[in-house]
């Protein structure tokens, strides 16, 4: 007889069970040294495969001669081989942890930027943004730090990712005034050798200092809890790390559940990509100041760390499903402002709404999975869903620009994508976790 009972729903019934057997611990839990190492490493890589990388592209091409199309296709190039080799990091970061896996990323990707500013031909552009993408540093290095600090929390599994997510626009908020600042001073070739220094020094050092694989490795439960006085140490261990099932990639990709979560995620970069690289071009051909969009560019990053550090309250609030539902309607109210801008304020607040919203819908895409399939394979199983939003991602920017060279406007492509925002929102409010099937005994 087979019987089918439902995974923990929500991250609050998990750490409820796992509490019937532990007591908190009162001295700091290492995993929040876990999430502060992240946020290092994903702040640095955020700066140097970010939106920094926008800084250097008229300064290239006015001393090299490079096209537009060479730097599209450079990054293009780095989405696409991150994508492939996620598949096989997130198998190495279940089973050796994220210590030397970053600290030879971080040395790869550092090598590669300091050569940018030695060694000049075009086709080591996209080389190197192909190296970059081997080592899948793409952004803030998601497939490294979401991955990784899941395994360190259940109860507290939304309040450490979401404060995790403040690592993009802490990165953003240092990192794109001081580069602009450096290439407008020195020259865009000292920028990639600084840019590539600053990896070094914190990438490498704090991952291996810091990192470790998972609590139980140390000794520790998740969250940081304590075995109670009926159970020894060993076994609170086994029965900790056992309070939510552990699904396998091979089980997981095998669920319904899986497919309609890394939908609803690759609609929401398919559209967010759409107009990720051309918002200020659009702002500005709209009569905005260049000036007065750095500022609000710069100021949205601050509500995108509030809404970051007030991730777990949010969750506890409105549940995970619904929360994730609601954040898609606000990139959904983001577009609407961006196609309909009339006024410098209008644009102001599309660019709060879009950091709101793309900063967490990071954390969330990162808490769901690991809610839904457990911690032990999260690595490989957030590899296959960022792999398949890795391709859509790919794909967005070159048909937004297709589509406004045919048309010359954007908005014949950011209309039809509000739409792929609401069916995105709608199969997000009906998702429910994996149903588990489970063997009964005699």
């Amino acid at each position: 007889m087979v019987l089918c009972g439902r995974a923990h729903s929500t991250l609050e019934s998990q750490g409820d069970n796992l509490a019937k057997r532990t007591v908190p611990v009162t001295r700091v839990y290492y995993g929040w040294i876990i999430v502060a190492a992240m946020i290092a490493i994903g702040g640095m890589t955020m700066i140097i495969t970010g939106p920094t990388f926008s800084l250097f592209i008229d300064p290239m091409q006015e001393d090299l001669g490079f096209s537009t199309q060479l730097f599209g296709w450079a990054n293009t190039a780095r989405i696409l081989t991150a994508a492939v080799s996620g598949l096989y990091i997130g198998k190495l970061l279940d089973r050796h942890g994220p210590r030397i896996l970053l600290a030879i990323a971080g040395s790869v990707t550092a090598l590669v930027a300091i050569s940018m500013g030695f060694f000049h031909p075009a086709w080591w552009l996209i080389g190197g943004f192909m190296a970059m993408g081997l080592v899948a540093m793409q952004g803030p290095a998601s497939f490294y730090t979401s991955p990784s600090v899941a395994k360190w929390f259940v109860r507290d599994r939304a309040k450490a990712l979401g404060i995790l997510s403040i690592a993009a626009p802490a990165g953003l908020i240092f990192g794109f005034p001081a580069t602009e600042w450096i290439i407008d001073k020195h020259g865009w070739e000292t920028g990639w050798v600084v840019m590539g220094v600053a990896s070094i020094v914190v990438i490498i050092p704090v991952s291996l200092i810091f990192l470790r694989r998972q609590p139980e490795d140390i000794g520790l439960l998740p969250d940081g809890d304590v075995p109670s006085e009926e159970e020894s140490t060993g076994d609170a261990l086994v029965s900790g790390a056992s309070t939510e099932h552990q699904w396998t990639r091979a089980e997981a990709i095998r669920t319904r559940e899986f497919w309609q979560l890394s939908t609803v995620f690759s609609l929401f970069v398919l559209a967010t990509n759409s107009m990720l690289i051309f918002r200020v071009v659009h702002f500005v051909s709209n009569g905005v100041d260049p000036s007065l969009i750095a500022w609000g560019a710069g100021s949205a990053q601050l509500g995108a760390i509030l809404g970051a550090v007030t991730m777990g309250r949010q969750v506890a609030f409105a549940g995970l499903e619904r929360l994730s539902a609601l954040n898609i309607l606000v990139m959904v109210a983001c577009f609407v402002l961006t196609v309909s801008m009339a006024t410098p304020l209008m644009m102001i607040v599309a660019m709060y709404t879009w950091s709101w919203s793309n900063n967490m819908n990071g954390a969330l895409q990162g808490t769901l999975f690991a809610s839904y399939f457990g911690r032990r394979h999260a690595g490989a199983i957030r590899s296959v869903s960022l792999t398949t939003n890795m391709l859509f991602a790919a794909a967005a920017a070159p048909l937004a620009g297709y589509v406004n060279d045919a048309t010359g406007s954007f908005n014949a492509i950011w209309w039809p994508m509000i739409g792929v925002l609401l069916l995105s929102a709608f199969l997000m409010a009906t998702s429910k976790p994996p149903k588990l099937r489970v063997k009964a005994t005699a």
